[in-house]
């Protein structure tokens, strides 16, 4: 299993402000603001926490259920430029961030999880889906698997759980984990 979380640089910038007072505080633990301040570019380092913790919480919703709103519950640990870890009460993920100019992409994996199996995909959304974005979305997922499968099934569609999961149905008896994220122009999705 993955989780999945992507920042589009523009929209974060237009719609957020991350220096006003109690920001920070309210999102970050102590360490974690270290990382921001001592950061050479400060907003980068802000989504790329945020996109870790996202990611993360995604994959511990997935295998506990419940969803909660304390993201200093999620404590980030930067291994390297890419490479990090988010803890979550005992349950530690693994995370893997791409930054780029227009964006931040991170994905979590279970920790200890040296080669996951998975697709993961990041792309630009069109404008020509600017109405409807999921559509599109679901679409290049169902593609996606359909060409690393090499199954072309009938009646496959992304449906969530009764607790917001996704899940990529196949038929009437497969169903395959799914992540989804988009934010402004882009989007991202794995699956397992």
């Amino acid at each position: 299993m993955t989780g999945n979380d992507i920042v589009d640089m523009k929209t974060a910038a237009a719609e957020s402000n991350w220096q006003r007072p109690g920001f920070l505080e309210k999102i970050f633990t102590q360490k974690e603001q270290e990382y921001i301040h001592d950061a050479p570019i400060p907003t980068q380092m802000v989504w790329k926490l945020w996109s870790m913790k996202e990611s993360a919480y995604k994959m511990y919703t997935r295998q506990f259920g419940g969803r909660f709103f304390a993201p200093q519950k999620l404590s980030c640990s930067l291994l390297n430029e890419t490479a990090g870890l988010v803890t979550i009460n005992t349950i530690t993920y693994q995370t893997l961030t791409s930054i780029t100019y227009d964006y931040i992409y991170s994905v979590a994996r279970p920790g200890g999880t040296e080669n996951p199996d998975f697709i993961n995909s990041c792309f630009y959304l069109p404008q020509s889906c600017e109405t409807n974005p999921q559509l599109f979305i679901h679409k290049k997922i169902i593609d996606s698997y359909q060409a690393v499968s090499g199954q072309v099934k009938k009646n496959t569609a992304i449906l969530k759980d009764e607790n917001g999961v996704p899940f990529l149905y196949c038929g009437s008896n497969l169903q395959i984990p799914v992540s989804i994220t988009h934010h402004g122009n882009y989007a991202a999705f794995t699956i397992n």
